[in-house]
């Protein structure tokens, strides 16, 4: 796949989720809210996620902030897979809706895991929000 192509595909779900993003509040209920906001981030942090793959034949590697930094540009060919600027705090993490770190998991370069501790901000619970790249959907815990 050419680069204009996975930069054309990564941006356009970008602008995607933020539109969703807006509605959100339009068509959600107080808690729902949050939950939906943290699906479509979610969702973008695949796409990113995958679109580095297809790039790069690996996944990026590291904590959070490292890979918020890899997808952010600071990569071999200074591409912008996601642009976090409005999402990104101290020490350069991604946050989900209640302001928690996401965690990004890699597995044998053949697989992701990135979870939300969810509204109890207390991961390996039942409220936790899951993506799993494996069954390319969202999962229980």
């Amino acid at each position: 796949m050419k680069l204009e192509r996975v930069v054309f595909y990564g941006l356009a779900t970008f602008v995607a989720v933020l539109l969703l993003a807006m509605l959100v509040p339009v068509y959600s209920g107080g808690g729902e809210r949050k939950d939906v906001l943290c699906r479509l981030e979610l969702s973008a942090l695949k796409t990113a996620i995958s679109s580095y793959r297809l790039k790069y034949s690996n996944y990026p590697t590291g904590e959070n902030s490292n890979i918020v930094k890899v997808l952010s540009g600071d990569n071999p060919q200074k591409i912008v897979f996601l642009n976090f600027t409005s999402k990104i705090e101290s020490p350069n993490e991604m946050l989900d809706p209640w302001k928690t770190p996401y965690q990004i998991r890699f597995f044998q370069q053949t697989n992701f895991v990135i979870r939300s501790a969810g509204k109890d901000k207390i991961f390996d619970d039942a409220d936790d929000i899951i993506f799993n790249s494996v069954s390319n959907d969202f999962v229980k815990p």
